[in-house]
């Protein structure tokens, strides 16, 4: 079977969770003797020479085609998020030179979801992997520019324009782009052959947004084979060995972890493994590294390669994931229970579905440092409550790629 796989950034630039999950499913295709093309987006928008331009870079043994396009061809940048025509075409010549059997979506941010049209059009099977919430945010996050959780653009996208674009005039193209996005996105999204969700929350959320639950099939986030290497480690140490594991993005939250440990007396060492010179996000960094100054109790080493992940998981005790916007399934959390080790996260999303308190590790309010800082005081009290904690993996890609073919099938 010959597959292209659409994805909206992609090693070795971009590796976070929807990019590794691409990779890994582009492996067991592989495995499986399937061939697979990526199709990437090359995040380099002020280029115009050419201002179209499709090349290959091969990562790890595959394909991948970068598609450049300059943002002068689409000059209005709400529309530019989810729909180019320009990009339409020449998606439609790859399919034409490529002529694979199925075509799986990851993401399709800034590539345009004009894309399912192409793909439906040409009779090719589709499928969609639904990996935040895209379709129906241009934050994607569902998260307010004010910081709180949203349920889904509000007064008919009206409630969008404050938060994600608040100099938008009434009337003007970017104001009635704004306000089709939603349908023209849902729209396309019905037109496709399968939709995969990777929780019930997400899929819930977009039932409630007006998107049938008979078309979505859930399929929960599965590891590569050998990802992470369970080692025998006597937990809890002293001190509690705590870890935050991510991006320094404001919605991933790791202030709010600092606070707590910060509020919390008692023997306990906070790691926070993140880049620390991420550009888009210098001021929250700047915020948080002086949040924690002074507290030799936290540290910041920066990020660590994926061939370190079984190391750093052998010297953590418990994982923090304090997220204030709805994650579905965060990887690290899957590295986590493949390693053995329990996690203390925020009760949102998809989170809920898979931390069971006091089973494979403890959940509080989210963005509540105080909440947060009483669970670790427990478990410091309490050191068998973390050793009684018995966290198990949580599946494989092998397992999701077996329900991926039968969707590429039909």
């Amino acid at each position: 079977m010959k597959l292209l796989y659409v994805i909206h950034q992609y090693f070795p630039d971009c590796f976070s969770g929807t990019e590794q999950y691409c990779l890994a499913a582009s492996r067991e295709a592989r495995r499986r003797g399937d061939e697979v093309v990526v199709l990437s987006l090359d995040p380099d928008p002020a280029r115009q020479d050419p201002p179209l331009l499709l090349y290959d870079q091969p990562y790890d043994g595959f394909t991948v085609l970068r598609l450049r396009h300059w943002r002068g061809l689409q000059p209005n940048d709400v529309l530019r998020d989810y729909e180019n025509p320009h990009v339409a075409r020449l998606f439609g010549s790859v399919l034409d030179q490529q002529q694979p059997d199925a075509v799986h979506f990851f993401h399709l941010r800034n590539l345009g979801s004009d894309l399912l049209d192409v793909a439906v059009a040409r009779g090719v099977r589709t499928v969609v992997n639904l990996m935040d919430f895209w379709y129906l945010c241009p934050r994607f996050t569902l998260l307010r520019s004010d910081g709180e959780v949203c349920e889904g653009p509000p007064d008919g996208g009206r409630g969008c324009i404050e938060c994600a674009y608040p100099d938008i005039v009434a009337g003007d193209a970017r104001h009635d782009a704004l306000l089709q996005r939603k349908d023209t996105l849902l729209g396309r999204l019905a037109s496709v052959d399968a939709v995969i969700a990777p929780s019930r929350f997400l899929a819930g959320m977009f039932e409630k947004n007006g998107f049938p639950a008979d078309r979505m099939e859930v399929v929960r986030y599965g590891l590569e084979p050998g990802r992470v290497e369970r080692r025998l480690v006597q937990r809890p140490r002293s001190p509690l060995r705590l870890a935050f594991v991510g991006v320094l993005s404001p919605w991933k939250a790791a202030h709010v972890a600092v606070d707590a440990v910060r509020k919390v007396s008692g023997d306990v060492h906070l790691t926070v493994h993140g880049r620390t010179e991420e550009y888009m996000f210098r001021d929250y960094i700047a915020d948080l590294l002086q949040r924690a100054a002074g507290d030799e109790r936290i540290s910041f080493p920066g990020a660590f390669d994926r061939a370190s992940v079984s190391d750093v998981m052998a010297d953590t005790d418990l994982l923090v994931v304090p997220s204030t916007w709805y994650e579905n399934t965060p990887f690290v959390i899957l590295e986590a229970f493949e390693a053995g080790v329990g996690v203390i996260c925020s009760d949102l999303g998809g989170m809920v579905e898979v931390i069971e308190d006091g089973v494979n590790g403890f959940r509080f309010e989210a963005g509540n440092a105080e909440a947060m800082a009483g669970v670790i005081e427990r478990c410091l009290a309490d050191p068998q409550s973390v050793a009684r904690l018995d966290p198990r993996p949580a599946g494989t890609i092998a397992d999701n790629y077996d329900r991926f073919l039968d969707a590429y099938a039909g």
